[in-house]
This record gives structure tokens, C-alpha cells and sequence, in this order.
């Protein structure tokens, strides 16, 4: 009877201790990578007589060019989509950040900072 115990028992110890052992996937694997992307393209579905914005869809591009020369594409690819009269509107934003924020200075000096 005991032996019959130990066997039932013994999987349901050890069971939960494999329960917890998952394959190591970091999240640089799950999220979508953005690395290179250097402008987006947003597109704005608007209300005309309020003006206020319905939706934004936004696709990331190589460079700004590209997007540059996508927007009447986009445009006439959104705008069947356009829902109760709404109206479509497309603009590129750069990605590229400034340089103070890529090479930042060694050390920054201000007149309201101390040194600790």
C-alpha cells in the first residue's frame, strides 16, 4: 500500500518542478526588431468637420526617402478604407537622433548641478 502511495505521490512532487522550466526566449526574439529603420509613416483618418483624428496607422521604412515616395501610394491604398466620410492624410517623420544624444559629452557641466 505504501509502495502504491509513494508512486502516486512522487509525480504529482515532482511535476511542478518542471512546470516552471521553459524554453529561454529572450524578448529580442519576440518583439519585432525597429534596428535600421530610420523614418515612419504615419496616416491619419480625420473627421472633416471637427478635425478630430479617428485612427493612425503607422509603417517604419529604411530611409526617408522612401517613405517620402510611398505617401500616394499609401494614400490611395487608405483611402477606400476611410469610414463615415472620413478623410486621410499621410506625413514622414525622421527617426535619426540628434547628435547630442548619439555622442553625448564626456562631462557636462551646468551652473545648477554640484558635485557629490
Amino acid at each position: 500500500m505504501d509502495l502504491r502511495l509513494a508512486q502516486i505521490l512522487l509525480p504529482l512532487l515532482i511535476a511542478p518542478a518542471f512546470a516552471d522550466m521553459t524554453p529561454a526566449t529572450s524578448d529580442a526574439q519576440t518583439q519585432p526588431r525597429t534596428l535600421g529603420q530610420k523614418a515612419v509613416l504615419h496616416i491619419y483618418y480625420y473627421a472633416p468637420k471637427t478635425l478630430e483624428i479617428t485612427y493612425v496607422d503607422s509603417y517604419l521604412f529604411k530611409d526617408e526617402d522612401a517613405c517620402k515616395n510611398a505617401i500616394g501610394a499609401a494614400l490611395q491604398i487608405a483611402m477606400p478604407y476611410a469610414g463615415d466620410g472620413d478623410l486621410v492624410s499621410a506625413k514622414c517623420v525622421g527617426l535619426s537622433p540628434p547628435e547630442a544624444i548619439t555622442k553625448p559629452e564626456r562631462k557636462r557641466e551646468s551652473a545648477e548641478s554640484t558635485e557629490l
